[in-house]
């Protein structure tokens, strides 16, 4: 899927922890929720703490009267088992790609990122089981979520894991 017309939403005294919500036009996971009983006008407060689904070092908080519409993201999870590493030829032999399969055996290629420390990683694994002739594969867990403020949404993935099973 390339875009999503519109989202889900929840109100803010619905969010839970562990609950998917966008903030500032972000895919995020709550991490942490509190509720300010109601005032004089009737409202509950919300403060809401989450953490980005794609790039897990960023935090965002956000309160809101109870009431308030918030955004869910759509969100899949899957598994691509590594294949091969696309080099670039000359006499320095640069990673360029991954190339790995899914689960229905479609190939997909994505983009090396040599500053990306899970891309990082899986190379080493991957290099590791080919030099001890290991009978395992090195699979990426993928997570892909919608991101922007107003539709059509767009999608974005990240490498959520790195992990190695046998084969």
């Amino acid at each position: 899927q390339h875009t999503v017309e519109g989202l889900e939403q929840t109100e803010g005294s619905h969010i839970k922890t562990k609950g998917y919500l966008m903030m500032k036009a972000r895919p995020c996971q709550c991490t942490k929720v509190s509720f300010a009983k109601p005032g004089k006008h009737g409202h509950v407060k919300c403060n809401i703490v989450a953490q980005d689904l794609l790039k897990p070092d960023k935090k965002y908080q956000h309160m809101c009267p109870g009431h308030e519409m918030i955004p869910v993201p759509v969100v899949k999870k899957y598994d691509l088992i590594i294949s091969y590493f696309e080099e670039e030829k000359g006499q320095d032999a640069e990673v360029t790609g991954i190339c790995t399969m899914t689960e229905d055996d479609e190939e997909i290629t994505i983009n090396f990122d040599g500053t990306n420390e899970k891309h990082v990683k899986a190379l080493k694994l991957f290099k590791e089981i080919e030099e001890n002739d290991e009978d395992k594969e090195v699979v990426l867990s993928i997570v892909q979520c919608t991101v922007g403020l107003k539709g059509p949404y767009n999608f974005e993935h990240a490498v959520d894991k790195v992990n190695v099973r046998d084969a």
